[in-house]
């Protein structure tokens, strides 16, 4: 940490000078553009003329897209119109009025103002803007340009258009109309829309695609405006005829429109602005409508300008390829690399922060403000997500997951993808309320992720989180609270829902209590704090005492208990376990000797043992070392094992059971049923004795309890027929002692019976004196 400390305060002191020659080398690059600039400027003056030509090709290509757009737009309501005429072919005007619902949709879906049907006697439907529908209007009632329109399509004349002033509207509409055709080709009447002129409004307004903006006036064949660019000094407002300005000399306009009845492309020149401006005027090929069009911004200096443009934009290239060129050097001079980087600071999944940058950022905030909480979180049960659907698709998982976050952690806040499926996240806030509001929007929607990727795995969080709560160095700090989260999310995986665990004070006394047992631990096995404690195994036929199971008691030395679910978690987690086991087959073992020593006759002794010491290969060496030790007879220790352990590999499990019957020592399966049990298992392992868990009585809810019984007949006969001695654990009361003699089981072994005692109660309570000549005989 020192280290990265000098590094910051090296880069610091080292930024100063580096950005200072920065500086000079980027002023001196803009001083060479600036002059490349000048240079180019000065060159354009003789070249105006040769470009005058290219100028007006290419204003003659900015207005040929104009054009081009709205023949596109015409024709994409004409294509509209075409196909719902023939929807309605073979039907009747009758017909029409159950479709209006259906021509409201499409209006809708194309912009239409109004659509209707229209036949030689008239409307006979038509929808209008607002949704209501008009009927049986004759055909003189209609505007005389739709009336013109509707003949000329009933005469059988494919898709045609016009423009009219509509006088309800008080607005000029295009209309479109396309004749409705019976099964044999006849004319059964006319499907008619009309929209505003926005749209066309907007693309005479809007700069080509070549982003050049002229001002655009279209008109009919006498010159009347139909629409033109927006705020236009060609047609200024309220002029109603372009050719009838005070500005276009009367010879001119007469010209312009012998011109136009003949379909002819032409300009004229007219006094604009105190400025003679060049008009372009350019057949539109349709009802005899033209294009007016001229570049009043640029008119007179377009290939001076267009020029200027040109060689300013190289010189800005130039001058970027310098700054290019400036920031590569920059790059090079700081030594930093952006593929080395992402490798060093980023999750290469799913491109968030990893482990290192998140604590750097995290000590960075934690210097300048102290109101954060960190948080740790895991997806439940993500390694079977990964059996189940897949890597690919948990991997996708995680990339959602890290977008959900990315879109809800804010500034001056971060997170990172630490491993697998951890995520570590730092919350500007030190309020408990707001950070579980938040954690409980995340959780919420990550939730919805299972739905986006379209898969039934619920993706479920559980999170501890750590307030900052004193003062220390952001380093120090940093550690510290991911301890702490670390610590609280260790109680959220015990929970099969989202949760979010908080460090708080009981759970602060509960890690030093833990910390101090595991401190502690190898001086109180030392001092044998770990003492023998017995339960008896009764005989249910005979109701005596056959054997008994050997459980530690921690008794510190000022006397306080130390219960095992206290310390058993810890110990096998750190692999203390193994070492306590074998010292309570020592400790049992060396209480056999002392009752044989004064007399009593010998029970057999059940001893738990871990999975850590099957995995060690002087196992069986070392307990055969310790009943020789003892001299202890065969038959009178009994190993009990999980019924974990041996679905782990039955077939190497069995191998080290045949190695310990053959020292003579009993074996036995403890706590079957407590896990995902199977009968292939107590087929298969080579065990004395199996003792059924405790839950198959303990059973509350009586529906549950009544199946947990006939289970228990079940394997209890299973057993028997195997020739496997059966023990009921868990036999609180005396109906549960009942049950399970009725079934068949051999032992039972419960506080109904007793709880553990100290070898001195259970030797005065349960054992017999041996006759002399036995005790002769074991000795």
């Amino acid at each position: 940490m020192a280290f990265l400390k000098r590094n910051k305060q090296t880069k610091r002191t080292s930024r100063p000078r580096m950005h200072q020659r920065f500086v000079q080398i980027t002023l001196s690059t803009v001083l060479i553009g600036i002059s490349l600039i000048v240079v180019s400027c000065m060159g354009i003056a003789s070249i105006q003329q040769a470009n005058r030509k290219s100028y007006n090709t290419q204003l003659q290509t900015s207005m040929n897209e104009y054009w081009l757009e709205m023949r596109n737009r015409m024709s994409t309501d004409r294509e509209a119109l075409q196909i719902l005429a023939e929807f309605m072919q073979g039907k009747s005007s009758e017909e029409f009025r159950s479709f209006a619902i259906d021509l409201q949709n499409a209006r809708q879906e194309n912009s239409f103002l109004r659509m209707g049907y229209y036949t030689q006697a008239g409307m006979q439907s038509r929808v209008r803007a607002d949704g209501t529908l008009e009927e049986n209007i004759p055909m003189q009632a209609l505007e005389p340009e739709v009336q013109r329109l509707i003949s000329y399509a009933l005469q059988g004349k494919q898709t045609a258009s016009q423009v009219y002033y509509d006088e309800g509207m008080e607005q000029q509409l295009i209309i479109y109309a396309a004749p409705v055709q019976s099964a044999d080709g006849q004319v059964n009447g006319v499907v008619a829309a009309s929209k505003d002129l926005s749209a066309f409004q907007k693309i005479l307004t809007q700069p080509s695609v070549s982003q050049n903006k002229l001002d655009v006036v279209w008109v009919d064949q006498s010159g009347r405006i139909i629409a033109s660019s927006e705020d236009t000094p060609l047609a200024p407002q309220g002029t109603e005829n372009f050719l009838s300005q005070a500005s276009v000399d009367e010879e001119i306009a007469q010209s312009a429109l012998q011109q136009m009845e003949n379909n002819e492309a032409f300009h004229f020149t007219f006094h604009l602005e105190d400025n003679d401006q060049t008009v372009y005027m350019q057949p539109f090929g349709m009802n005899g409508w033209y294009l007016c069009y001229a570049d009043t911004v640029n008119s007179g200096k377009s290939p001076v300008y267009s020029i200027l443009i040109t060689a300013n934009m190289l010189s800005g290239m130039i001058i970027l390829l310098c700054l290019g060129l400036l920031w590569y050097v920059r790059w090079a001079m700081w030594g930093s690399n952006k593929e080395l980087i992402k490798l060093a600071y980023y999750d290469q999944l799913t491109g968030t922060y990893n482990f290192e940058k998140f604590t750097q950022c995290a000590e960075d905030f934690l210097e300048e403000d102290s109101s954060y909480s960190l948080i740790t979180m895991n997806i439940r049960q993500f390694q079977y997500i990964n059996e189940i659907l897949g890597k690919a698709q948990a991997d996708n998982v995680l990339k959602k997951l890290a977008v959900l976050l990315r879109d809800l952690v804010g500034e001056k806040e971060c997170f990172c993808r630490s491993s697998a499926d951890q995520f570590y996240l730092l919350l500007h806030t030190k309020d408990e309320h707001q950070v579980r509001a938040r954690m409980e929007q995340i959780m919420d929607r990550a939730g919805g992720i299972a739905q986006e990727l379209n898969v039934s795995y619920p993706i479920i969080l559980y999170a501890g989180a750590a307030v900052v709560q004193e003062d220390a160095p952001p380093e120090d700090q940093v550690r510290l609270l991911l301890h702490k989260a670390e610590f609280a999310q260790k109680h959220a995986v015990k929970k099969y829902q989202n949760v979010l665990a908080f460090y708080d004070r009981a759970m602060h006394r509960k890690e030093n209590f833990q910390n101090s047992i595991e401190s502690s631990m190898q001086s109180a096995l030392a001092k044998q704090e770990f003492q023998l404690f017995l339960q008896p195994k009764v005989r249910l036929q005979t109701g005596q005492v056959d054997g008994a199971e050997a459980l530690v008691r921690w008794i510190r030395p000022d006397e306080t208990l130390v219960y095992p679910n206290e310390f058993i978690p810890a110990f096998e987690k750190n692999g203390f376990c193994a070492r306590l086991d074998l010292y309570m087959v020592d400790r049992t073992c060396s209480q056999l000797r002392e009752w044989i020593d004064a007399g009593y006759e010998p029970i057999c002794i059940s001893v738990n043992q871990s999975r850590l010491l099957f995995y060690q290969s002087d196992y069986v060496d070392r307990l055969c070392s310790i009943l020789q030790r003892y001299g202890i007879p065969n038959g009178f220790i009994q190993l009990e094992i999980l019924e974990g352990l041996a679905i782990e590999n039955i077939e190497q499990m069995n191998k080290t059971l045949t190695q310990l019957h053959e020292k003579g020592f009993r074996l036995s399966l403890d706590d079957f049923g407590s896990g995902y049990s199977s009968l292939n298992v107590l087929a298969g392992i080579q065990v004395d004795e199996v003792k059924f868990d405790k839950d198959f009585l303990l059973e509350s809810a009586p529906d549950k309890k009544e199946r947990n019984k006939l289970a228990l007949k079940n394997v209890v006969k299973l057993a028997k027929d195997l020739q496997i001695t059966t023990v009921a654990e868990g036999v609180e009361v005396q109906q549960d002692e009942e049950f399970v003699s009725s079934i068949g089981c051999e032992y039972g072994q419960g506080f109904f019976y007793s709880c553990p005692i100290p070898p001195e109660e259970f030797a005065s309570r349960y054992l017999k004196k041996a006759p002399p000549a036995d005790a002769k005989a074991a000795e």
